[in-house]
Order: C-alpha cells, then sequence, then structure tokens
C-alpha cells in the first residue's frame, strides 16, 4: 500500500522555500511586535509605583503589566528564535526534546504560589505606601509562573509522547494562536455579544413596570461605588436570581460556543496529505493551553484577597480549555483527514457543553462567594445551605476537572498507539 493511502500517512515533504520564507517573515515581524509591547510595558511596570499616589491600585496595575510584559518577552522570544531557524532554513527541533519532567512544572507551580502568598503578606504586615510598592514589584512575577505553568505543563505531558515527529514551530504556532489569535478573536466576538445583550435588556427594563426607579438606584450605586471604591453593593446586586440568570445565559450559553469555535480554529489549516492523528491532537491541545495561558494571567488576578484560591480554580478551567482543544483537535483531524465532518459537529457540540458546566458551576460559585463577602454576619440558618451549596459546587468542579484530566490522557494513549514504535517516547 502506497503510504498516501495510510489512515495516518508520516510526515515526509517539507515546506517550499518561499513559504518558508514567507513564515519566517510573519513570525519575525510578529516578535518584533511582541517584544516592544512587552518592553513598554516592562517600563511602566518599573515606574508607576514610584508615580502612582499612594493606595491607587498600583498592586492591580502592576499585575496586569507584569502579565503583559511577560507574555511579550515568552510569545516575542520565542517567535523570534522560531523565525531565525525558519530563515536560516533550519529543522526546527522537535517539540518532546524541549520540555523538562511534568513533575518539574508541578513542584514549580506549588513553589511560585507559596512565595505569590509569602509576597501578598508583606502588605499586610507592613502598611503603607511602601509596602504597597515593594508588593507591586515582588508579586507580579510569582503570579505570572503561577498562571502559565498549568497549561505548559499539560502541553509539556502531551509533547513528551506525540511530539518526536513534531517541530517546536509548529506547536509554537498553535499556541500562539490560543493565546493571542483565538483570546483577541472571542473578546471582539464576546464584546458585541454584550453589547447586544445589555441593549435586549435595557429594552426589556424600560417596558417593565417602574423600570425608571430601578435604573435610578442602579445609577446611584454605581456612582456611590466609584466615589467610595466599595463595589459590595454592587455585587450583592449581581447575586440576585434575575441578574444571576442573565449572566449564565451570556456566559454558560453564549460564551461556550464562541470560544470552542475559535480556540483550535488553527488545527483547520492542516494538510490532510502529511498529518497525523498525533499531530492534530498534539496542535489542538497547543491551541487550548495557550487559550488558558492567556485567560490565566488576567482572570486569576481580578480577586487577590483569593488570589490563591482562584489560581488552583484555575488549574481547573485550564484543564477544561486544554481537553476542549484536544476534543477540537481530533473533531478537526476527521474533518479534513479522514472526510467525516460530522464528527466535527459532534466534537464541537461536546466542548461547547463541557465548557458550558464549567462555567455555569463556576459562576455560580462565584456568586455564593459574594455572598459570604457580602454578608459576614448572616444567621446559621442563612450560610448553612450556602456552605453546602459551595461544596456541592466545588465537588461538581473537581469532578469536571477529573474527567477533562482523565479524557486528555486518553486521548493522548490513543493517538500515541498510531505512532510508529520508533517514534514514541519512552
Amino acid at each position: 500500500m502506497d503510504s498516501s493511502q495510510l489512515p495516518n500517512p508520516p510526515i515526509s515533504e517539507t515546506p517550499s522555500r518561499p513559504a518558508l520564507v514567507v513564515g519566517g517573515v510573519w513570525m519575525l515581524a510578529l516578535a518584533a511586535f511582541l517584544l516592544f509591547c512587552g518592553m513598554c510595558s516592562a517600563l511602566f511596570y518599573i515606574i508607576l509605583p514610584f508615580t502612582s499616589p499612594a493606595n491607587s491600585g498600583t498592586v492591580d496595575t502592576n499585575l496586569a503589566l507584569g502579565a503583559l510584559a511577560g507574555l511579550g518577552a515568552l510569545l516575542g522570544g520565542l517567535f523570534l528564535w522560531q523565525s531565525v531557524v525558519t530563515l536560516r532554513q533550519r529543522d526546527s527541533i522537535k517539540a518532546a526534546r524541549v520540555f523538562p519532567p511534568v513533575l518539574v512544572f508541578i513542584a514549580l507551580f506549588f513553589v511560585a504560589v507559596a512565595l505569590g502568598l509569602a509576597a501578598l503578606a508583606l502588605q499586610s504586615l507592613a502598611r503603607g505606601a511602601s509596602a504597597a510598592t515593594v508588593v507591586a514589584f515582588v508579586f507580579p512575577p510569582w503570579h505570572f509562573l503561577a498562571a502559565s505553568i498549568p497549561p505548559i505543563a499539560l502541553l509539556a505531558y502531551a509533547a513528551h509522547r506525540l511530539g518526536v515527529a513534531s517541530s517546536v514551530r509548529a506547536l509554537l504556532v498553535a499556541f500562539g494562536w490560543g493565546a493571542l489569535g483565538a483570546t483577541t478573536a472571542a473578546i471582539v466576538a464576546e464584546v458585541l455579544l454584550a453589547i447586544g445583550f445589555v441593549v435586549i435588556t435595557a429594552v426589556a427594563l424600560s417596558l417593565a413596570p417602574n423600570s425608571q426607579q430601578f435604573i435610578d438606584q442602579l445609577k446611584t450605586q454605581l456612582e456611590l461605588a466609584q466615589r467610595t471604591r466599595d463595589y459590595s453593593a454592587i455585587e450583592q446586586w449581581m447575586s440576585d436570581p434575575p441578574v444571576l440568570a442573565g449572566i449564565l445565559v451570556y456566559a454558560a450559553v453564549l460564551v461556550p460556543f464562541v470560544e470552542e469555535a475559535l480556540k483550535a480554529l488553527v488545527v483547520a489549516f492542516i494538510d490532510p496529505r502529511r498529518t497525523r492523528l498525533a499531530d492534530a491532537l498534539l496542535w489542538g491541545i497547543a491551541a487550548g493551553a495557550g487559550f488558558g495561558f492567556f485567560e490565566n494571567l488576567f482572570n486569576s488576578s481580578a480577586t487577590l484577597t483569593a488570589w490563591a484560591v482562584v489560581a488552583f480554580l484555575r488549574v481547573g478551567a485550564t484543564i477544561m480549555h486544554v481537553a476542549n482543544g484536544a476534543t477540537m483537535g481530533r473533531g478537526w483531524y476527521a474533518a479534513r483527514v479522514e472526510r467525516r465532518w460530522s464528527r466535527l459537529f459532534i466534537a464541537y457540540l461536546v466542548s461547547v457543553f463541557f465548557h458550558a458546566a464549567w462555567n455555569a458551576i463556576a459562576l455560580v460559585l462565584s456568586s455564593n462567594a459574594v455572598f459570604f463577602i457580602s454578608q459576614p454576619n448572616a444567621p446559621r440558618t442563612t450560610t448553612l445551605p450556602a456552605i453546602m451549596l459551595a461544596l456541592a459546587l466545588l465537588t461538581g468542579l473537581v469532578t469536571l476537572a477529573a474527567l477533562g484530566l482523565g479524557w486528555i490522557v486518553r486521548s493522548v494513549r490513543s493517538a500515541q498507539t498510531d505512532l510508529p514504535s520508533l517514534e514514541r517516547s519512552e
């Protein structure tokens, strides 16, 4: 049988020289842009704490600047490396050779969380502007590590087993799409959806009785929160059942449909003649890891008082994104190589359902946490059901994370069996 007729033909062709040059130039331009943005963010990161007044949210701002600086330096440096390799027309190193063992990442994650908590403790131990300045410099690097390690660890696990034939260049393109392209497209689409959702809600409110009184009350609460920086009233308002239901519809129905359509879209451009299941699966996992990497940098910094808790919850969210990336990678392989487009549709629906379940449980859990924060002296008869609900929701998230991790392992092992024995990692 001819090799082109095999269900998983080996990658024997290399891109043409013009294609390599074009790809190298694009990566070089992207690297220059990312490095420039990273350097600008790093410059503001250094200057801002010395120029901002005390208690002006310097730590929060520096956290975002540090994340942008780290993102630009990491991805910019990687793209610069691969652009030079590509333009010099050298073979890119195999993906399986660039990652240390997964246990190293696990140990680094716990160290980063511990040192991040120690850095945050400085602010409570020593009050004043000087303490806030120190924390603004010391904490963000540990946040960056704690946010970036989980997706890279999952990618390392897959790359060790499937990346013996796939190059770092292809892996970086997939990861970069998930971290930059898919997230940017998703943000634009979700903002447009949010605007439409708000317009529809505003029209519905205007038709309801006593709508003007409700709008005036909300406006007063927003102005008061902006003036006093006390958002407890807004947080309590957002936990009301009608408002929470609207947020659930947006976050657990609309958002998953958008993000799962875009997250692993890069796998759709595979060459059916040269791509094996192991390659498509690895690239889908890389795209999901990139998406989780970007989300972790900015979503886990929303509440510094519960930063460590959110960091661990983001591990579960990362597993969800990577598992869905694996599902969509398999789906795109079935559609593009095996010509079974129905498999892609099924993979998409499964990914959307898994993402929607995670978002719904996480959102209700967040609303439950707002209840405890806004009502610290609530009677036991009220707090006991809330505690039971929180435990049930946490159990749900842990169960979903375990299912996602199991699916990643199963998918990798099944794709690994399709590789020739000489190409399997030990």
